[in-house]
């Protein structure tokens, strides 16, 4: 048995002298009644560090122990011999923990640092270096067979690592003070940690039930993308706007938009390229009606926006935020924004729980957007008092101005 203390050495104790008492547990207590406790003697000690032991660890080889203290300092030592073979060197502070791997070359040391480091036992270099805790880091285990390392720390925290990207991967805040120990067992399938709020916890890995419902999740959520496309292919704007906002896919939702309102200019350009359009609502036919009509393209897509529950409503609106912030979706979000606010009333909006956020958000960038468009239009109006001022000048237009100019040149 190896020990380590205060007194900053390191002894091992022979054993043997127990073996009576553990092959006879019947005549333990008249022994000890009878010669008092049991002394044990140790078969070699020796000076391990400048400062206290705060840890010793044999290697699943039994070959080799290490140490940790609070000189900053791990070493590496020989169990047979108690001979030194190297020394970790890099933390700042004093090293609270060290934990060989079951399957490398490597050792785990923790520290007052706040870190956890990985070293070769090779040639004693730092591998890695693990930040995170807020506080001293106390204790250190290999897990899920020597690819993680769970660490515990002054800051009531329980992380768990990737040893290959030195990646924390998971954090468990249960504990309201400092962790000192972790218990694990061979299958891992539970672990125990204790601490100074004088609690301990016993925790389940639940890896595989989690891995089994994010399989069930991936397989849901590509239902429904298919059912999405699906409603897209038939025009089936209620289902597909409804299906969009439950999966929280705002640029999904910003294409349906966009297609019907490109949709519905084009169809406008076209029906007045070929004379339809005229003051007579007899001359034209109803479609271009519901799509001149229609706010955002079409009446269908308006009357989905108009029928949105509360915490829809309230969704859009982050989103019609979010797309009124770029120039290029802003036409979209004031178009969204304007059947809105003609198919609600003003108190069913000032009763979502963001309102006040999410107005306080939009108006500026409307603002800034009505800037820019009248500073459009007004511009727009150069250009008409120039052409007004060239009829006047060339009253027959650009074709006088044209044959004038061939008629000079002969």
């Amino acid at each position: 048995m190896l020990t380590g203390s205060e007194d900053r050495t390191v002894k091992m104790w022979d054993l043997k002298p127990l073996r009576s008492i553990f092959d006879h547990p019947e005549r333990a207590a008249a022994a000890v009644s009878s010669n008092g406790p049991l002394k044990l003697r140790s078969l070699y000690t020796f000076q391990a560090h400048d400062k206290d032991i705060n840890s010793i660890c044999v290697a699943p080889n039994d070959n080799i122990f290490a140490t940790g203290s609070q000189d900053k300092t791990a070493k590496v030592w020989d169990v047979a011999t108690g001979k030194p073979l190297g020394t970790l060197q890099g933390h700042r502070r004093g090293v609270w923990n060290v934990s060989f791997s079951p399957v490398d070359r490597v050792i785990a040391t923790t520290s007052s640092d706040r870190t956890a480091k990985l070293w070769s036992l090779s040639d004693f270099s730092c591998l890695k270096t693990l930040e995170g805790h807020t506080n001293s880091v106390l204790r250190v285990e290999f897990m899920t067979r020597g690819t993680q390392l769970m660490t515990t720390g002054s800051d009531g925290l329980i992380k768990l690592w990737n040893i290959n990207n030195a990646e924390c991967v998971l954090t468990l805040d249960k504990h309201e003070n400092k962790i000192w120990t972790i218990a694990k067992q061979s299958s891992e399938k539970f672990i125990a940690t204790g601490g100074a709020d004088s609690v301990i916890h016993i925790w389940k890995d639940t890896t595989n039930e989690e891995i089994e419902r994010l399989h069930k999740e991936d397989a849901r959520l590509l239902e429904q993308q298919q059912a999405l496309d699906n409603f897209l292919m038939s025009k089936d704007y209620r289902n597909a706007i409804m299906l969009t906002l439950s999966l929280d896919q705002p640029h999904r939702l910003l294409g349906i938009f966009k297609e019907a309102l490109s949709a519905a200019e084009h169809r406008h350009s076209v029906s007045s390229s070929n004379g339809s359009i005229v003051d007579n609502d007899n001359d034209i036919d109803n479609d271009n009606i519901a799509t001149k009509r229609a706010i955002i393209g079409s009446h269908a897509i308006d009357d989905v926006v108009g029928s949105l529950a509360p915490e829809q409503l309230g969704r859009l609106l982050g989103y019609v935020r979010n797309w009124n912030t770029n120039g290029k979706f802003a036409h979209i979000a004031q178009a969204v924004l304007y059947c809105i606010l003609t198919r609600y009333t003003t108190q069913t909006i000032l009763d979502l729980p963001s309102a006040k956020d999410l107005i306080s958000a939009i108006q500026p960038y409307s603002e800034r957007h009505f800037s820019r468009l009248d500073g459009l239009l007004t511009d727009s109006f150069i250009v008409d008092y120039t052409l007004h001022a060239m009829d006047s000048i060339y009253p027959g237009g650009m074709e006088t101005l044209t044959i004038g100019s061939d008629e000079s040149d002969d």
